[in-house]
């Protein structure tokens, strides 16, 4: 596992990079870092966003200390789509031929245009059927992320979604946060444009459904700056600052109500029925860490950050970024890859 190349992973706000591997149950980083990403990467196709996105990377991957040029790409998940379906016992070739023919039910978008992986994720040998996760990419996307990864001078090995990412970290340092008495839990990625709600079973957890929903850090971080009438830089501070016990000059709650109401709409419609033991939060909570207990209050399920910190071997530099870790969730699950 990441022996011969590191973790890009270029989301919608921030482009981080990790280097490190698996040994035992501790994931040693050898290197990490971040920037933002480029404003209009992702939001148009001019040749000149490519090649500043590329000698930006070039530059973190440079200052990170990074010499490996092999790299495992992670994109965001409001990019792509994704779908986890129970499937007949087929070959691969069989499967992509079946998922073609009902891709219209989640893919908005012509199928030619369209790259799509699939991930087993459980098999039923009995009733010979497996679990699957499909995730289809609009190939310009692919074309473009390939094509800035080598403007970077860098080797693309792979591509994959956060959820993908996210999913393989759990799945390896998840009883490092696990209570004695856990059950099923929900895992939100809460991103910069969107969330992405992952529904996790038994002891050792096993993705079974997903839901995405654009609703993200900046829809708040937005409503705070309208609201108190203060510049971006200042409502990152309020949010990041803001705590339930705690006074504040900022009616923060009252301006977040509508969105938070929404989110925990959204949340008690993908639980449905189902019991849950925890609700666990990733990525830009870091910008937010109260919304664990905003969210709390209003489920009525204990709801908490996961750090990595507590599956990371503790040095310097880990420790150094030790209050932005939720972001490298999916940065590290690409190392483990």
């Amino acid at each position: 596992m990441a022996d011969n190349y590191f973790c890009l992973d270029i989301g919608e706000k921030h482009t981080k990079v990790v280097d490190g591997k698996k040994i035992g149950d501790i994931f040693e980083v050898s290197n990490l870092g971040k920037i933002d990403t480029g404003e209009y990467f992702y939001a148009t196709e001019l040749e000149k966003n490519l090649e500043n996105q590329a000698s930006s990377i070039s530059n973190l991957v440079s200052s990170s200390k990074i010499t490996k040029k092999n790299v495992n790409v992670v994109i965001s998940d409001s990019l792509t789509y994704s779908q986890i379906l129970t499937m007949p016992y087929l070959n691969e070739k069989e499967l992509i031929s079946a998922i073609k023919y009902q891709a219209d039910q989640f893919i908005p978008m012509p199928i030619e245009e369209t790259n799509i992986d699939l991930e087993i994720i459980e098999e039923y040998k009995a009733e010979k059927k497996i679990l699957i996760l499909i995730v289809a990419a609009p190939k310009k996307l692919i074309e473009k992320i390939q094509t800035t990864v080598e403007l970077a001078g860098l080797i693309p090995e792979s591509v994959e979604t956060e959820l993908s990412a996210n999913s393989r970290f759990i799945s390896n340092f998840y009883k490092n946060y696990r209570s004695t008495n856990q059950g099923n839990f929900l895992l939100a990625n809460f991103s910069f444009n969107s969330s992405n709600l992952s529904y996790f079973e038994n002891a050792i957890p096993i993705l079974k459904e997903n839901h995405n929903l654009s609703l993200g850090y900046q829809l708040f971080l937005k409503e705070i700056q309208v609201n108190t009438d203060t510049d971006s830089k200042k409502a990152v501070e309020i949010l990041k600052n803001y705590f339930i016990d705690h006074p504040s000059s900022y009616p923060v709650e009252t301006i977040i109500s509508p969105l938070l109401h929404e989110f925990v709409v959204e949340i008690k419609k993908f639980i449905d029925n189902r019991k849950l033991s925890n609700l666990y939060l990733i990525n830009n909570i870091s910008y937010f860490p109260a919304l664990t207990k905003l969210l709390e209050k209003l489920i009525s399920i204990p709801t908490s950050i996961i750090n990595p910190l507590s599956s990371i071997k503790k040095t310097p530099l880990v420790e150094g970024q030790s209050l932005e870790l939720p972001l490298f969730v999916s940065t590290i699950g690409g190392n483990l890859r």
